[in-house]
C-alpha cells in the first residue's frame, strides 16, 4: 500500500548494524519514532546497551538502530519532580527528571534524530485517569498557577535550547482529554483544570467554565514554549483516537475547536492523539472498534483543521499474549509488524500530505507485551522494518510467530494497573469520575 514518503538517512552505525540502509518511510516533518523514555536509566549513555538486532548480534545502542531502521524522531517524558509526594519510587522513576532528559536531548541530536518534549506537568503520569498537579504547585489559586506554569515551560525549554538541543516540538500536557493540572478531591473546580468538573466533555451540556479553566492553562503553556523556542513547534495531545467510533471525528474535532475557541496565544501546530486497540472505546451499536477505521475516521478531522498536522502521539501492539479485538492481527512479533505497517497505511490514505504527522509507538519496558524488544532485548521485526520499504525478510516471517507453548500475558510491569489496564477505558467513558 501507499506509504508515507521516501528519503534517504546519513546515520552512522554500529557494526553490528547492516551495511546498508533501507529506505524510510517517513520524512520529516512527518514522525516514524518511538517513545523510549526509560532508555535514560536503562542505557545510561548508550555503551551499556542491553539491545540488539537479532537473537545473536552484538549489542547496538537503541537510539542509531532506531535511525538505521528508518526512525527520524525520539520522544521523552519529563516530570516535574518525579515521586515527589511519595506515589511512587523515584529512583525506579528518573528517568523522568529534568537532568536524565536533557542528557537524552543530546543523545537523541547526536543520533540525528528529532526531539520531543513531553511535558507531564505533573510529579508522575499525566493521562485520562491521572492529571495530578505537581506537589509544588498543589495550594496556588488558579492566577497564580498559570503565571507559575509558563515561567516552569519558559525556563525548562529554555534550558533545551541553552544545551544546543531544541525540541523539534513540545507537547503541552499529556492525554489531556479531560483537562490537566485537576484541583484535588473536595477542592473546587476553579483551582484547577479539569473538564467536565460540573458538567459534560461537549455537546449541549458542555461545562464552559472548565474549558476557560483549561484554556487559561494551556494558553500559558503554550506562551512559555514560544518564548523559549519561536522555532519549536507545540503539539496538544489527547487519547480521543480510542474514542472515534463513539463520539465521531465529529465530536473529536469539538474537543479541538472547543481548546481554540478557549485560548488567545499562537496556535499549536499538531493534533495528537492515542490509539490503542486494547483500549478502543465500542460503537454506539456496541460492535468492537477498529483501530483502523478511526484512523480512517481522521481525514475529516483533518479537513476541520487544514493548517495543523495530525499524529498518533501513542501507539502499540502486543507481539505475544492476546490480541485485543477485532483480532485482525495476531499477537505475535509478525502481528505486530503488521499492524504498525496497517497504521502507517492507512494514516496516508486518510491525510493529505500536509497534514500527516506521523506515528510514535509508546514505551520500550520489555515485561510489556507490546515493547519493541523481546525480554532478552532483542529487536522485534516492527522495528527493524516497520518504518521502512520492502516486505519483512523471510527469515522473520519463519521466526516470527512464538509458540502457544511461550505466549503469556504480561501487565507492563512498571506502570501502575490503571495506567494500562482494563479499567482505563471504563473511567474514560464516565467523564464524572475524575
Amino acid at each position: 500500500g501507499e506509504h508515507f514518503s521516501t528519503s534517504s538517512t546519513g546515520a552512522d552505525m554500529t557494526k553490528s548494524l547492516p551495511p546498508r540502509q533501507p529506505s524510510p518511510l517517513c520524512k520529516l516533518p512527518a514522525w516514524c519514532g518511538v517513545d523510549m523514555s526509560e532508555l535514560a536509566t536503562a542505557d545510561a549513555d548508550g555503551a551499556d546497551s542491553p539491545f540488539r538486532d537479532s537473537p545473536h548480534g552484538a549489542k547496538v545502542d537503541a537510539l542509531r538502530l532506531l535511525k538505521s531502521r528508518g526512525g527520524n524522531a525520539f520522544r521523552m517524558r519529563l516530570w516535574n519532580s518525579p515521586c515527589a509526594a511519595g506515589q511512587c519510587n523515584a529512583s525506579r522513576f528518573a528517568h523522568a527528571n529534568l537532568t536524565n532528559v536533557l542528557r537524552m536531548a543530546r543523545r537523541v541530536a547526536e543520533a540525528n534524530l528529532s526531539f520531543i518534549l513531553d511535558l507531564h506537568y505533573s510529579d508522575w503520569w499525566a493521562d485520562p485517569l491521572h492529571q495530578a498537579k505537581p506537589l509544588a504547585w498543589q495550594d496556588l489559586p488558579l492566577p497564580v498557577l498559570k503565571r507559575t506554569l509558563r515561567a516552569y515551560t519558559r525556563r525548562t525549554v529554555a534550558a533545551f535550547v541553552a544545551q544546543g538541543t531544541p525540541p523539534a516540538a513540545v507537547q503541552v500536557g499529556n492525554e489531556i482529554t479531560f483537562g490537566m493540572l485537576w484541583e484535588r478531591p473536595g477542592e473546587a473546580c476553579a483551582r484547577g483544570g479539569r473538564l467536565a468538573c460540573a458538567g459534560d466533555l461537549f455537546g449541549s451540556k458542555v461545562d464552559l467554565a472548565a474549558w476557560r479553566r483549561l484554556g487559561a492553562l494551556v494558553d500559558a503553556g503554550m506562551r512559555g514554549v514560544r518564548e523559549a523556542c519561536p522555532r519549536c513547534e507545540i503539539a496538544i495531545h489527547t487519547s480521543l483516537g480510542n474514542r472515534i467510533a463513539e463520539f465521531s471525528s465529529v465530536g473529536i474535532g469539538d474537543w479541538y475547536e472547543l481548546l481554540l475557541n478557549h485560548t488567545t496565544s499562537p496556535s499549536f501546530d499538531r493534533i495528537g492523539l492515542s490509539l490503542y486497540p486494547a483500549y478502543l472505546a465500542p460503537h454506539p451499536s456496541s460492535r468492537p472498534a477498529s483501530a483502523l477505521e478511526n484512523i480512517d475516521a481522521l481525514a475529516s478531522l483533518a479537513r476541520r483543521f487544514p493548517g495543523k498536522r495530525v499524529y498518533i502521539a501513542e501507539t502499540a501492539y502486543p507481539q505475544r499474549g492476546t490480541a485485543p479485538p477485532p483480532h485482525r492481527f495476531a499477537a505475535s512479533p509478525l502481528g505486530q509488524y503488521e499492524y504498525l505497517r496497517a497504521v502507517l497505511s492507512r494514516l496516508a490514505q486518510a491525510l493529505p500530505e500536509a497534514q500527516r504527522g506521523g506515528v510514535l509507538w509508546w514505551e520500550r519496558n520489555e515485561s510489556c507485551d507490546d515493547a519493541l524488544f523481546s525480554p532478552s532485548g532483542v529487536a522485534s521485526p516492527a522495528l527493524l522494518h516497520g518504518f521502512v520499504h520492502g516486505r519483512l525478510p523471510r527469515h522473520h516471517l519463519k521466526a516470527a510467530e512464538p509458540s502457544s507453548s511461550r505466549a503469556r500475558q504480561t501487565v507492563c510491569g512498571s506502570w501502575p494497573p490503571p495506567r494500562r489496564g482494563p479499567c482505563k477505558l471504563g473511567a474514560e467513558r464516565s467523564t464524572g469520575s475524575h
